[in-house]
Order: structure tokens, then sequence, then C-alpha cells
């Protein structure tokens, strides 16, 4: 009987933990909608893309921290490779969708702005399978400012395409959930009363 390959854990110390946030929120966002991150999937290349990112931070880390820092993005699978006309590329896993969703969710908000006379709403049909997702896109959206005016169906004033959209592609739930833009609703002045405009 064949045994189980164990893959070593690559340990970490504390400044190495914050370079792997920095560098798998940077890393995860270029791939988090699905697409294939289009980079050589080699170690020394991908710390020369990463380098200028963190810049700012080029005294504080060094060579073996980012080199150790990869090496556990590898090994905690929040990566995949992936090949593509001979070369090897870099695509986010289901694992690697949850750490950035845990890293950057909670960063989420809506600018207030001045209102345009514009409704916002977003109206979602999800299935039973992406239940968490769904729970997920309902509690942030409250969170956000958006008002619930039936079942699935929720209205915010301001612009925010991209964050729903960022939610949604993070998720892998798009089809699912449809953003509209509304000049008036039949609760208009419920609504504006609602969010004092």
């Amino acid at each position: 009987m064949a045994k189980k390959t164990r893959h070593a854990t690559v340990r970490l110390n504390q400044r190495q933990k914050e370079l792997f946030i920095d560098v798998v929120k940077y890393i995860l966002g270029v791939v988090a909608a699905g697409a294939v991150l289009a980079i050589v999937l080699t170690a020394p290349n991908l710390i020369q893309i990463l380098k200028p990112l963190l810049k700012h931070e080029k005294q504080r880390y060094s060579e073996e921290d980012f080199k150790k820092v990869i090496s556990k993005i590898y090994k905690d699978r929040l990566v995949e490779i992936e090949e593509k006309g001979g070369k090897q590329y870099l695509k986010i896993t289901n694992k690697g969708r949850s750490k950035f969703i845990e890293y950057n969710i909670d960063t989420i908000s809506i600018q207030k702005q001045k209102w345009d006379g514009k409704w916002r709403i977003v109206i979602f049909d999800i299935p039973e399978k992406f239940r968490i997702a769904r729970d997920v896109l309902r509690n942030k959206l409250d969170q956000i400012g958006f008002l619930k005016i039936q079942k699935s169906v929720w209205v915010c004033p301001y612009e925010c395409e991209n964050e729903i959209s960022f939610i949604a592609a993070t998720y892998q739930i798009e089809r699912y959930v449809n953003y509209i833009v509304a000049e008036k609703i039949d609760s208009n002045e419920f609504l504006k009363k609602r969010f004092n405009l």
C-alpha cells in the first residue's frame, strides 16, 4: 500500500509572517478573479516582481525572508502550477481564495459621496452549494450600508460596483449576482429617508 506523501510545514518568524500576508494579498489579488497570472513560475523571478511592490520594506526583509515566504505559499497550496503554451503559470486554488478573502474582506467599504440620484441594487440567487459565499455576501452588504428591501434584493445610493464585483469574483459566484443602477424605485421617498438623502 502506497504511503501518503507528507508536505513539510514551513515555519515563519513574526517578521516573515507580516511579509507573508503582504505577498499573499498581492499574488492572490492578481489572480482572485480566476485568471492565470501571466508570469513564469520561478522563485527568483517572483522575488524580483515582488520586491518593487514592497520596496518601502527593502531594509526590513532579506532575500531569505522572501524565499521562505514564497516556499510557504507553495507548501500551503495557496497557488498551483498550470501549463500553458509550454510555460508554467500561477493559478489560485480554493484554499488560496479562502486565505485571500480572510486577509481582504474586512477592508471593503463604500465611500460616501454626493448622491447622484441613482440607486444601486444587488440581486442574487445563489445555489445552496455556495451557501458560505451567499452568507458572506449578505453579511457584507449589510455591513457596508446596503438595505434589504426584499429577499436577496439589496439597495444602496452610492457607487460600489467594484466592491460587489470583488466579493462575487473572489467567491466565483459572479453568474448568480446582478448589479443594477436604477433612477427610480417605488419606495423612493422611504429609501431617501432611510439613507438621510
